[in-house]
């Protein structure tokens, strides 16, 4: 059992057949943390467009964007409007790919997710640390490299615009409790996948385009799509 687990539900799942397909909650072979699309859609995108799966830590939780003192976290995004949990239009994806840049950030500074520092304060902290005098906005252009490279990286290895998606269940309410009457609209999610798509300089197949990597300045990644 141990050697049959141990690629993850996925995998797992497409050796035993008989419909374990179906149970098997995962996004490009990453499993479903607690986080469910069926509340937060736009986690719920970030799920499908992630290099890495079902990945909630460089993600956005919708929720905190829908009341006035959460939204004040993200002003220096340039984010000041709360936007409604079920809204997946521009705005929600603007704030979705702005969170998503900035929490790679963690990634390539290593950093803990956990500790309370705000945007300037991690900024500073990278500052005294490193002596580099950057600042915010060279800090999330860097994870916007950071996505793109790895985008770049999963087309090499033949990731298409279908995995770019949930899993089945997500499109089902749950059976029971507070997640019985909504679910994902496959529609409406097509939709937002295309317009995130266009907002990070993709083409409609998901691959980056010579110009956005001319603009991060990575141009020599071109050389892997």
């Amino acid at each position: 059992m141990g050697d049959l687990l141990a690629e993850g539900v996925k995998r797992a799942a497409e050796k035993i057949g008989k419909g374990a397909e179906e149970l098997a909650v995962n996004v490009k072979g990453l499993e479903v943390s607690m986080h469910d699309p069926r509340l937060k859609k736009a986690l719920g995108l970030g799920y499908a467009v992630s290099p890495t799966g079902a990945d909630h830590m460089h993600n956005l939780n919708d929720q905190y964007l829908t009341n006035e003192t959460a939204i004040e976290r993200f002003a220096p995004l340039a984010i000041y409007e709360t936007i409604p949990l079920e809204d997946m239009g521009a705005k929600k994806l603007r704030a979705l790919i702005y969170q998503t840049n900035w929490r790679v950030v963690y990634n390539y500074l290593l950093m803990c997710m956990f500790q309370p520092w705000n945007y300037r304060e991690i900024t500073d902290i990278t500052r005294a640390v490193t002596g580099w005098n950057t600042s915010l906005w060279e800090l999330v252009k860097v994870g916007e490299r950071v996505t793109n490279m790895a985008r770049a990286f999963n087309i090499r290895e033949e990731f298409t615009k279908k995995d770019d998606w949930l899993h089945p269940r997500f499109f089902h309410p749950k059976t029971s409790g507070e997640l019985s009457e909504t679910s994902v609209n496959p529609k409406q999610f097509e939709i937002a996948r295309d317009i995130y798509y266009k907002m990070m300089g993709w083409d409609e197949n998901g691959i980056p385009t010579k110009t956005i990597l001319e603009e991060l300045d990575i141009n020599w990644v071109i050389e892997l799509l």
